[in-house]
């Protein structure tokens, strides 16, 4: 399945329907931007994550960018509340999960960026759009070999995320008690180290 922000309906209802908050709400609203920096800060309500139910997120999806940054390719992470694709990318679900590493690895390394960039367009903006993405030709090993392939970096990836997600909470915890040791808050003398 590829899908992006727009296949949700027309930029008007679009405007008339998404509102996007800056302060945490019902679900994140993922942008490029926001995959590069492994921090999330764009949200929207219930309605309008409603409103977008074609380009839900559940992480694990293959992200990337078709407009400005194009060929930017990331693997969703998965956050602790719902998500729902940005503007300027597509969502690739793959319907075998065998092949979300492959296709992964496939648009982030040469053959597959080198095909992107075939199909980008635009002279003030470089961009590409969902229905010549869909036409790519992806070569696929024959099921034997792509099961092994997944099995092989599965793990690896796994790991890879397990090791985001702790970054993520050991980063929030210092932010929290940098503040308070700088203020007095917390005193650390009697640590031994």
């Amino acid at each position: 399945m590829v899908t992006d922000y727009v296949a949700n309906g027309s930029f008007a209802s679009l405007k008339a329907n998404v509102t996007l908050y800056q302060e945490p709400n019902y679900a994140y609203f993922v942008r490029n931007t926001d995959l590069k920096s492994g921090t999330f800060e764009v949200f929207v309500d219930e309605h309008s994550y409603n409103f977008l139910s074609k380009s839900v997120l559940y992480g694990g999806e293959i992200i990337i960018s078709n407009v400005g940054d194009v060929g930017s390719v990331f693997l969703c992470p998965k956050l602790n509340r719902p998500m729902t694709l940005g503007n300027n990318i597509i969502m690739l679900r793959p319907e075998q999960d065998n092949l979300r590493y492959y296709l992964y690895i496939w648009f982030k390394w040469l053959y597959g960026q080198s095909l992107i960039q075939g199909i980008k367009g635009g002279s003030a903006q470089p961009k590409f759009n969902k229905t010549d993405f869909k036409n790519l030709p992806i070569y696929l090993p024959p099921d034997d070999l792509l099961q092994r392939f997944h099995q092989s970096v599965q793990p690896m990836f796994e790991l890879i995320a397990e090791n985001t997600e702790e970054n993520q909470r050991l980063s929030a915890l210092r932010n929290t008690l940098l503040p308070k040791l700088m203020n007095g808050e917390v005193d650390v003398s009697d640590i031994d180290l």
